[in-house]
């Protein structure tokens, strides 16, 4: 019998890229978009629906509409109840979840092979036909206007809302998904119908399924499902952002009487998804407060021992999104943490990374990337999420090669014309009687106004 050789560690191997199966392309009736691929390796199908119907189509008069709507789809269809459209649900064992963002509308479906036929009558009942019941709408409406609530109390959610405001005023991104109580309150069924007419379109609509499926009798299956799809009226076109609501380099407090810690956060206007920065960005960050062992971790926990946790990001969308870097901080140490994280900022821009750092930064981005395709659904996600966002066809597989070629003096690029001190606007969430003397320090400071 063979004794395994436990001193010398096995050699490591390439990390393979992506391998996304073949998908093929349709145009059903109405324009509607369907990518399919065959995808055998268990009797599964996982879809992908993707609306342009998140919170950046909705009227600012209607905020939190667009979530609504995608709850209460469910809540009632074709004639059947919340309770016998969940039977239903169960039955053929398949299940059904949607997510509503700034860009989009999303709903998610897996079902065996065998119960497919099912399961695609469900969809489109629900999609085509829903009844938006009041009381169904009032249950959820309430359940929204709760989650608000908590909302207020809690440091993390105040933070990024008050950012949120700050950076981008009036404009979709600039308000909570979930909507505010002033606007929940006044959507009934009728605001409710109204956006599901306007904003669930086929036009604007595209299907993405992997599975063990024939992509061509697929296709044949939604066409005689989805061929009467109402064409419903193009919304308005989304407001353009027009610069930030206050001027960067202001601080923004928000007062919690009390409390002993302070919710910090800096931040700044950032890039879209697909912008040729975007990659050269992902690895700047990493180095900055993507991971771990980024530089704000390392500064703020593990050498000041001030937080359990420091982390940057830039959130990409289909317009510009914000960059955020963000930490819960002890209350005596709320301005020193910011110095610390704005002095962080500035080193990406005038402290190149180290050989150790930049590898470390790649690997992390690299090898991470093969596990979320592991699935069926993660497949079907994920060209839904390049289709969403009109990446190269190539976009997953060459990914890796795209990050290794990322070279020291791109992320000082990066951070220079994307983390310009004077293009930043700092938040602090905390006991204002004892912070904003000292906030008075690193700009001006202003009181939010209570929402």
């Amino acid at each position: 019998m063979a004794v395994a050789d436990r001193k010398t560690p096995p050699r490591s191997r390439a990390t393979p890229p992506p391998a996304m199966p073949e998908f093929l392309d349709f145009r059903l009736a109405r324009d509607f978009r369907v990518r399919v691929a065959r995808v055998e390796r268990l009797p599964e199908v996982a879809i992908r629906l993707v609306l342009d119907a998140g919170s950046a189509a909705e009227p600012a008069a209607r905020a939190g509409v667009a979530a609504l709507t995608a709850r209460v789809v469910q809540a009632g269809a074709g004639g059947r109840t919340a309770m016998e459209l969940a039977e239903w649900l169960d039955h053929m064992g398949a299940s059904v979840g949607s997510g509503v963002g700034y860009d989009s509308a999303r709903f998610s479906l897996h079902s065996l092979s065998d119960t497919l036929e099912d399961a695609l009558d469900y969809l489109s009942t629900v999609l085509l036909a829903p009844d938006f019941p009041e009381d169904e709408i009032a249950r959820v409406r309430a359940e929204r206007m709760d989650e608000v609530r908590r909302s207020a109390d809690e440091p993390v959610e105040l933070a990024g809302e008050a950012l949120s405001e700050a950076i981008f005023g009036s404009h979709p991104y600039g308000r909570s998904v979930r909507g505010q109580l002033a606007t929940l309150e006044t959507l009934h069924r009728t605001e409710v119908d109204s956006f599901w007419r306007s904003s669930y379109r086929p036009g604007e609509a595209f299907l993405v399924a992997a599975g063990d499926v024939d992509p061509e009798r697929f296709a044949g299956r939604l066409e005689s499902r989805f061929e009467d799809w109402p064409l419903g009226e193009r919304p308005g076109a989304v407001e353009a952002f027009k610069g930030p609501a206050v001027a960067a380099g202001d601080v923004i407090l928000v007062d919690r009487p009390g409390s002993e810690q302070s919710e910090i956060r800096v931040g700044t206007v950032g890039l879209a998804r697909g912008h040729e920065d975007e990659v050269p960005v992902l690895v700047m960050n990493a180095i900055l407060g993507g991971l771990f062992n980024s530089r704000l971790n390392l500064n703020l926990r593990e050498d000041k021992g001030w937080t359990y946790g420091a982390r940057s990001g830039f959130s990409l969308r289909r317009a510009p999104g914000p960059f955020v870097a963000r930490a819960a901080v002890d209350t005596p140490v709320t301005v020193r943490a910011f110095e610390e994280t704005l002095a962080e900022i500035a080193s990406m821009q005038e402290r190149p990374p180290s050989d150790e750092e930049l590898e470390l930064a790649r690997n992390a981005l690299i090898l991470s990337l093969p596990r979320q395709f592991e699935t069926t659904s993660q497949v079907a996600a994920k060209e839904a999420e390049r289709v969403g966002y009109g990446l190269p066809a190539d976009w997953w597989e060459t990914l890796p090669a795209r990050v290794r070629a990322v070279e020291k003096e791109d992320v000082v690029r990066v951070a220079t014309k994307y983390l310009d001190r004077k293009k930043l606007t700092l938040v602090a969430v905390g006991d204002a009687t004892r912070i904003r003397e000292d906030l008075a320090s690193l700009g001006s400071v202003r009181d939010r106004p209570e929402p």
